[in-house]
């Protein structure tokens, strides 16, 4: 406690010159006076010098622990707010203080005068540190609540299936005004929709101050601070402003947009300054609020892919090392992409779908086919695939939580997907097995359907478990079929049970591997080890069992869009 009535010693010296009469009565007492003040400064939370010299200045005027007497109930009551800080606690039990002096006939002129020169004390040491330090306050200067609403978002639309088709039509209502008092106090940060400055129309973030008292030197003020600079208002105009707030300008990815894209925002400060002072009651003090400004773009994609028709290897006429087919598919991949009614273009992801995934399906195939030509002679191999055929639509963007303002958006996803995933393989050839021939033939053949409406517009399930879902996986088995050729020696070969091995395929949207947010289409395709239980029957030795061993384990494809 010693240090803590060291720091009374300065305020004491100062103070009795302004109460002698009560210096002079305190005689000896002078260290039990200051030791008193300092333990009941320290038990309010008042152990800064200036606190605990304002609050031995009341000493000197109500005598030492003053707030514990019945009378003085109401500066116990002050003292002991949680909510209020010690500069506010002093000023609103000082001026208390003086209404109470001045009704019982107390010297509330010498309170003040004493209490101002504390003030000055503290002001100058504060500017000798620095120049621009701004004065203690001295008088109430609150706002009693703040008012932020969004204006000029009339441009607000999304898509929806209408009539069974994607429109583009006006978005939910304008989230209400948000009010901040102090028994609302700000939320965390704020949250609006808008648009890039220069790529759309952006909203307007209004600012309204219902004052309780201002100082009239430096309040009431507004500043913003964004990437563009900094922007103030000073008096009559920082009551009621208004102002045009721009998103996060990103770099796109390759094809222009990434699909179901969590877009950041651009983060904004709004800093609506007060001293925080009020004569009664919690003051609502200065705020600093962060805005962060989502991108308000909405985005429509929508495929159609004609189902495929056979590729054959090798090409009729073609080399020993056959050139690679064309495109399975008869007709190409339509695609329409919009941003908020704006058409984008979208030859990239036509020429995705068309040559590219086209071509890495060739290449699979011709893989296949190279692994498959050793076991057999004369081989051949047929192929029927279908790679995401049908139609899909997506459509996404930022929307509103349902706390408006205090609410972070969610990202709406709605659409609908009706494609198919099919494969019908054939793999053909003669063999020659121990002596005697068949011809030999594997066949895989199935198809799955992605078929799933979508519409995500609440924060509960999360993107990924709403997106993850839309990818369909196929295990393809292999079957064998055996033809014996006839021989000389009747030596003949059949199956002896069904073959192992088959090939898997996997098809849909997953997050983009890429980087950053967002889904991309993709197909992956693989070939398990194909084992085939064979029997030899021979007239003279009997029948002799075996594994043949038909295709190895082979990475066939990973192809993704997006």
């Amino acid at each position: 406690m010693q240090a803590s009535t060291d720091l009374l010693a300065a305020p004491f010296d100062l103070l009795a010159a302004h109460w002698p009469a009560v210096a002079e009565r305190l005689g000896g007492r002078q260290e039990a006076f200051l030791a008193s003040a300092a333990q009941s400064a320290a038990r309010h939370g008042l152990v800064d010098a200036l606190s605990q010299g304002r609050y031995l200045n009341l000493c000197f005027a109500f005598g030492p622990g003053f707030e514990l007497k019945p009378q003085h109930e109401w500066a116990l009551a002050l003292l002991a707010d949680e909510r209020l800080q010690p500069l506010v606690k002093l000023h609103q039990v000082l001026h208390r203080a003086r209404a109470e002096l001045q009704r019982s006939g107390g010297d509330a002129a010498t309170l003040q005068r004493a209490d101002a020169r504390l003030l000055d004390d503290a002001d100058a040491a504060l500017q000798a540190q620095d120049r621009d330090a701004a004065p203690l306050p001295r008088q109430a200067c609150d706002i009693e609540a703040l008012e932020l609403r969004v204006l000029d978002s009339d441009w607000r639309h999304e898509y929806r299936l209408l009539g069974g088709q994607w429109q583009r039509v006006p978005g939910p209502a304008v989230p209400p005004a948000l009010r901040i008092t102090a028994e609302q106090p700000a939320p965390e940060r704020l949250h609006l929709l808008t648009h890039v400055a220069g790529q759309g129309p952006l909203a307007r973030l209004q600012l309204r101050q219902a004052l309780h008292a201002v100082c009239g030197e430096r309040h009431p003020a507004a500043r913003w601070l964004s990437a563009e600079g900094l922007s103030q208002w000073h008096g009559h105009e920082a009551k009621a402003v208004s102002w045009p707030v721009g998103s996060l300008a990103a770099t796109p990815p390759a094809l222009g947009l990434a699909l179901v894209e969590e877009s950041s925002p651009a983060v904004h400060l709004l800093q609506v300054p007060s001293c925080g002072l009020r004569d009664m009651g919690v003051p609502l003090g200065p705020q600093a609020l962060q805005v962060w400004a989502w991108p308000a773009d909405q985005w429509l994609w929508v495929m159609q892919r004609e189902p495929a028709i056979e590729s054959q290897w090798p090409a009729e006429g073609a080399a020993p090392a056959p050139a690679l087919p064309s495109s399975p598919n008869p007709a190409p991949t339509r695609c329409r992409i919009e941003r908020d009614g704006q058409p984008v273009d979208a030859r990239g992801w036509v020429a995705g779908f068309d040559q590219q995934l086209a071509q890495a399906w060739q290449q699979a195939m011709q893989a296949l086919f190279n692994a498959w030509a050793p076991s057999a002679q004369q081989p051949t191999l047929r192929a029927t695939p279908g790679l995401l055929t049908g139609r899909a639509a997506l459509t996404w963007g930022w929307r509103e939580g349902s706390a408006g303002l205090a609410a972070e958006p969610v990202l709406r996803v709605a659409g609908e997907l009706d494609l198919t995933c099919s494969l019908a393989l054939t793999l053909e050839g003669e063999m020659d097995l121990g002596g005697s021939r068949a011809r030999v033939q594997l066949q895989a053949e199935g198809s799955s359907p992605l078929q799933q409406p979508l519409l995500r517009d609440t924060p509960r399930p999360a993107l990924m478990e709403t997106v993850m879902p839309l990818a369909t996986e196929l295990r393809l088995p292999f079957t064998l079929t055996v033809d014996p050729i006839a021989h000389d020696d009747g030596l003949v070969w059949r199956e002896a049970g069904p073959c192992t091995g088959a090939l898997t395929l996997q098809a849909g949207l997953r997050p983009r591997l890429s980087g950053g947010s967002g889904w991309q289409w993709f197909v992956r395709a693989s070939l398990e080890p194909v084992m085939a239980p064979l029997v030899l029957h021979d007239p003279l030795l009997g029948l002799t069992h075996r594994q043949l061993a038909l295709l190895p384990a082979l990475p066939l494809i990973d192809w993704s869009l997006g």
